[in-house]
């Protein structure tokens, strides 16, 4: 029996992937569509939870899109709500397969998914694959629900040895939160609460479970259901954080508000529901879907004082130093959409561009203009680039393991050199905040014609930068020609620079000291002009160039 319930939970877990890669594109444009309309983002919660049949793969995947950014905390609080009504779609499909009935489901299943075994086995279609994978993993679900219902009758029916330790407990009088916690630990355990109101329907159809425990076991499911919401927040930004908070909060009252009608009106309630369909596994099914429609309509109007008390009990929010020490566009949640996680890591590599454009900007300051105050912030942003390039790095390897697409392939093999050579410029500028340094230890200072030698060099670099940052956000072309030509005026304004300098040191108009870091700073500049044009010129591996 629990064999059965393995091979369901397995068959969940394949067929929830396919269907991740399958729909990964079409559930990104779903996403990327949602704005402040949140009967959109109801919608929306409502499909793609239908379509993967997990309200915790969806609530996860929303604390991973609310903490890269690609969603607001509110238009992730509509989504929420729908997929709470979209996962009860596995209880009205099990409860109506007859599982246990006079059609044998399970060898109807065992084709469904031996043909979807084969279909993955045997073509190499990227997209053949994953329906087979569907098929598979819906084969082995039909399947493990079958073995539950034969081996649980055989177990817990009249003639087998726990019949009165078992049986009773499931049918008998149990106290009504207990049955709430235990509905909540064992959800918990299992992240997910399609598969334990599955094995409810199973279970309540084969006369094993009454009716009224298994309203209380689905209450406490429903809460158990968030835990792994919660858990994946752990590390996330505030407001990852508090879209998991939105979830438990929507499930805890829902339960609240249940709890103590279907305690004093129990009778009432089973009749009710057996007036709608005589089988009680498909009564389980409508109560699952009812409370969560009901639940919807009371809170759907009161969303923004559900966003406002998850903002009470989350209230931490990072400084701006703290929100450079972290990822914020890339997470281990988005693996699951390659597609995403690729386009997130290009924004996060333009973050750390723009810390080490920063930092080019803030030396320079330092050097040409004696800001000593700059230099906390500078070794502060450092400290980023770092850790950015490590993080993105490490991300760019668990990437290269997914399957991508050749597009995107080629894209993230790129992105390994981009993330050097951004941290290269990072180290360049932390090179010329050490010749400031040296400069206001030994009291000395740049002729103001050097100063406005150096101040041109680092005003093409920064348009340099621009441009190519432009180049390689947009994957275009269009500026090419005018980068390459910057880097080359780059390179021969440091020649000529150094030529005239070296020239004045002979004519004894600058010490040899001061010679040497204004000599050091020009080279650094000019090496920091190729790596940033290194940026542009990646998209050749990947980019169509137009003729």
């Amino acid at each position: 029996m629990f064999g059965g319930v393995a091979v369901m939970m397995l068959g969940m877990k394949i067929m929830g992937g396919g269907l991740e890669k399958f729909a990964g594109g079409s559930m990104k444009k779903m996403l990327g569509k949602v704005t402040n309309n949140r009967f959109a983002g109801l919608g929306v919660g409502v499909a793609v939870t239908s379509i993967i049949q997990s309200s915790t793969a969806t609530t996860v995947m929303l604390v991973g899109f609310v903490n890269i950014g690609l969603m607001t905390l509110v238009q992730a609080t509509g989504v929420i709500m729908g997929a709470n009504i979209g996962t009860t779609i596995t209880a009205h499909i099990v409860s109506l397969s007859g599982v246990g009935g006079a059609v044998d489901i399970g060898a109807i299943a065992a084709m469904i998914g031996l043909v979807g075994v084969l279909m993955a086995m045997l073509v190499k279609n990227e997209k053949v694959i994953n329906i087979g994978n569907i098929l598979a993993g819906l084969g082995m679900i039909f399947i493990g629900l079958e073995f539950i219902s034969t081996y649980a009758k055989k177990v817990l029916m009249p003639g087998g040895q726990p019949i009165s330790l078992v049986t009773n407990f499931f049918k008998g009088d149990i106290f009504p939160l207990l049955l709430v916690l235990i509905g909540i630990v064992i959800t918990a355990l299992v992240h997910s609460s399609s598969t334990i109101t599955s094995l409810m329907v199973v279970l309540a159809s084969s006369n094993i479970l009454s009716f009224e425990n298994a309203l209380f076991l689905a209450l406490g499911s429903n809460i158990g259901t968030c835990i792994t919401s919660v858990l994946a927040s752990v590390g996330t930004t505030v407001n990852a954080k508090r879209t998991a908070i939105v979830h438990l909060l929507f499930n805890v009252f829902g339960c609240v508000l249940f709890i103590a009608p279907i305690w004093i009106w129990s009778n009432d309630i089973t009749t009710f529901f057996a007036s709608i369909s005589g089988d009680v596994g498909q009564q389980i099914a409508i109560f699952h879907t009812a409370f969560n429609l009901i639940t919807t309509i009371i809170l759907f109007p009161l969303a923004k004082y559900v966003v406002k008390l998850a903002c009470l009990i989350i209230k931490d929010k990072p400084s701006a130093e703290e929100e450079k020490v972290r990822l914020t566009f890339i997470d281990d949640r988005l693996l699951n959409t390659p597609q995403i996680a690729v386009a997130n890591t290009k924004k996060e590599i333009i973050k750390m561009a723009s810390i080490a454009k920063e930092n080019i900007n803030l030396s320079a300051e330092m050097l040409l203009d004696r800001k000593v105050d700059n230099e906390k912030v500078l070794r502060d942003n450092e400290v980023g680039i770092n850790f950015l390039n490590r993080g993105i790095t490490n991300y760019l390897t668990k990437l290269m393991g997914q399957d991508l697409s050749v597009y995107d392939d080629k894209a993230v093999g790129t992105y390994y050199h981009v993330v050097s050579d951004i941290e290269r410029v990072g180290d360049y500028a932390e090179n010329i905040m050490e010749y400031a340094l040296r400069l206001r230890e030994e009291e000395a200072d740049f002729s103001e014609h050097a100063k406005e030698e150096l101040s041109n060099v680092i005003a093409k670099i920064n348009e340099l930068f621009d441009l190519s940052i432009s180049a390689f956000e947009q994957v275009s072309y269009e500026n090419y020609d005018k980068i390459m030509d910057i880097e080359e005026s780059i390179d021969v304004a440091s020649e000529e620079l150094e030529n005239k300098h070296i020239d004045r040191v002979k004519r004894n108009a600058c010490t040899a000291e001061l010679g040497s870091i204004y000599l050091q700073t020009v080279a650094n500049l000019e090496r920091v002009g190729d790596h940033i044009t290194n940026i542009a010129k990646s998209i050749k591996g990947y980019a169509v160039r137009k003729v």
